[in-house]
């Protein structure tokens, strides 16, 4: 029986949307706050993170659960008008598809942990035929009683859905707070991607095993 497994995160890593998601919540933020985000506040409190704390970082305090709800709803609105209004960008991450139909031909266990809320996981399943490569239902999202990345609970319940051992997982994250994440969840071999003008910044990491600007990098040899 085949005890590997693989877990992806997917904002900015199966599908990349990074400069989407910063023009959505700059759009939002300016909208709803009437304050810009700094790059500095994108990688330190917006990627990877879940929308609770996002939102309450830029609202500068507590928000009622029902509130939380209709600001991301909002800024997830505005996000997905971006995505679709961009059909030429609108596809999965470049090695991806490759990737995934190899997994699928070797029956490794895969899923995705993602910090997207259900209506953008949604979303994503039928814009990008996902269910062709995942069992949807196995899919780790943020439903409101997920801990946020760095916190190590998205990986540690997608190992569990997987049924692997954590030990066992490989990682692909995009985020600082999501390799975290992952770290902390006692997953060791964790794959960073990102464009090769980052890839210094994330090769400096400790947690971080391999790093990749796209999935036809991805080493092949980790899945032996």
């Amino acid at each position: 029986m085949n005890t590997l497994g693989v877990i992806f995160d997917f904002n900015g890593t199966l599908f990349s949307d990074s400069e989407k998601q910063e023009r959505a919540w700059r759009m939002f933020s300016e909208t709803e706050f009437h304050r810009p985000i700094t790059d500095d506040e994108f990688l330190n409190f917006v990627h990877g993170r879940n929308n609770t704390f996002i939102m309450e970082y830029l609202s500068g305090g507590p928000l009622t659960d029902r509130k939380c709800s209709e600001y991301v709803e909002k800024k997830e609105t505005i996000y997905r008008g971006l995505c679709t209004e961009d059909k030429f960008h609108f596809h999965l991450a470049c090695g991806a598809v490759k990737l995934l139909n190899e997994l699928e031909a070797r029956r490794i266990p895969r899923t995705i942990a993602t910090a997207s809320r259900k209506t953008n996981v949604d979303f994503y399943i039928h814009s990008f035929g996902l269910a062709k490569w995942f069992d949807t239902d196995k899919i780790i999202y943020d439903d409101g009683t997920v801990l946020g990345k760095p916190n190590p609970d998205f990986y540690l319940r997608a190992a569990h859905a997987i049924d692997v051992p954590v030990q066992n997982c490989i990682v692909v994250e995009d985020a600082v707070s999501g390799i975290l994440s992952a770290s902390n969840a006692g997953i060791r071999k964790i794959i960073a991607i990102c464009p090769k003008s980052k890839q210094a910044f994330f090769e400096k990491m400790p947690e971080v095993y391999d790093v990749i600007s796209n999935f036809h990098e991805f080493d092949r040899l980790l899945l032996r």
